[in-house]
């Protein structure tokens, strides 16, 4: 009653969730008598992981394509290819952030990367700037989903499930999405007659091919290395580090080396914001398993009702209800330990479900009143949150369809894991 009280409390008060986690649990703590130096101790442990590693590395890695030119040149070679057919500039910027994703893992940062190129683009050829952003939020939100994902990794970590059969379990769930967005925006675009773009010669294609190529083989290279065992998630992003800084300082030339500092003192601060995070989170989790909640709240909701469907569709309704509110590494963080014994219970993969929360989070980015994606699509567009959010709407719902086919067909995550 301590945790959840002063929780609940410090929550309501703004205090932010890193400090309301540790503080409330520590309070908790008081209560039982248990040292504080046990909550240093869980602290520490909590980050002094190899696997987390990979989170500041792929933020940096992520950071330096940012500012290097990846994204104008990816979105340039996906115009070539699709914009020339019925809502071919839509279908581009989705397929932009799914590339985009593949190199970033974060959905603010896809947003922001194609969304600041692709909305003024959408809105010159007519389409309405509350569907563009929406779209771009809607595309953002696979920033969490396709791998790398840093969420993905957060809870790899929480459930101390494989990273690497957890970003393959992402691969098809994520493309999935993608395609709907896709067909999604063909026929918006078929129903509203918009005009298609020229045919490009292949002459044009060739030259957007291999003006993008460097930036498409960032995510060949680093998840091909992984999935073919040739180098763990966290070895796998220091690669990408130096890759990202090749291409960007030698090939395309769009930073200098003088750069790089800035770069990285953004990419510092970013995680070492989400380490803290992760440090306060571990000794919440690590209080719930010392006091044995999560295995009697799985008690609990296993006696009140066995049908797997509704129990399934009762977490997912929670996570969404989360994700609205909470920071999606936080809430994978706090959830996990309470969530996976009762999915467990129920027979569901851990990794299948991994990929369930996530998908749950991502859509929360674009949902008010918390969606980060909402805050980064307004900046870059100019258009207040609630129009933000009436344009969001639409692909709310197309994503929420996406998540009960992922939630009940598991098929989809597992076929490239088993």
């Amino acid at each position: 009653m301590v945790l959840l009280i002063s929780f609940i409390v410090l929550l309501l008060l703004g205090v932010p969730i890193a400090i309301t986690t540790g503080l409330s649990t520590i309070l908790a703590m008081m209560d039982q008598g248990i040292a504080l130096t046990t909550a240093v101790q869980r602290m520490f442990s909590g980050v002094d992981s190899f696997s987390l590693m990979a989170i500041p590395f792929f933020i940096f890695s992520g950071d330096i394509m940012l500012k290097g030119g990846a994204s104008k040149r990816l979105i340039d070679f996906a115009n070539k290819l699709f914009g020339w057919i019925t809502g071919g500039l839509p279908i581009t910027a989705v397929i932009s952030s799914m590339f985009f994703a593949a190199l970033s893992g974060s959905s603010p940062a896809t947003v922001a990367g194609v969304g600041g190129v692709m909305i003024p683009n959408l809105v010159e050829k007519k389409y309405p700037k509350k569907f563009s952003v929406g779209l771009m939020c809607a595309a953002g939100s696979l920033g969490i989903i396709i791998p790398p994902s840093i969420t993905m990794m957060t809870y790899g970590v929480v459930s101390e499930q494989s990273i690497s059969r957890l970003f393959m379990a992402a691969i098809v769930p994520g493309i999935f999405i993608g395609m709907t967005l896709v067909l999604y925006s063909y026929i918006y675009a078929r129903i509203m007659k918009h005009e298609k773009s020229a045919v490009p010669t292949f002459r044009e294609v060739l030259t957007a091919f291999k003006s993008a190529f460097f930036s498409i083989m960032m995510p060949v290279i680093i998840l091909g290395g992984i999935y073919l065992g040739f180098a763990t998630p966290t070895e796998a992003a220091a690669v990408a580090i130096i890759y990202s800084l090749v291409i960007s300082l030698l090939i395309y030339r769009e930073i200098k080396p003088a750069d790089v500092m800035g770069i990285a003192r953004k990419s510092v601060i970013t995680s070492a914001m989400i380490m803290f995070v992760i440090a306060n989170s571990k000794i919440f989790s690590w209080f719930l398993t010392f006091q044995q909640i999560p295995g009697k709240v799985a008690e609990s909701v296993l006696s009140l009702e066995s049908n797997p469907i509704v129990i399934l569709l009762a977490i997912n309704v929670i996570l969404l209800f989360v994700g609205m509110i909470m920071d999606s590494s936080a809430a994978v963080l706090i959830l996990t330990p309470l969530f996976l014994p009762i999915v467990m219970d129920l027979g569901v993969d851990p990794i299948h479900f991994g990929v369930i929360m996530i998908v749950n989070l991502a859509i929360g980015m674009l949902t008010p009143p918390f969606g980060l994606n909402l805050f980064v699509a307004s900046g870059i567009s100019g258009l207040s949150i609630p129009n933000v959010v009436r344009g969001t709407l639409p692909f709310i719902a197309v994503l929420i369809i996406n998540l009960m086919i992922i939630t009940f067909v598991p098929q989809l995550s597992l076929m490239l894991v088993k």
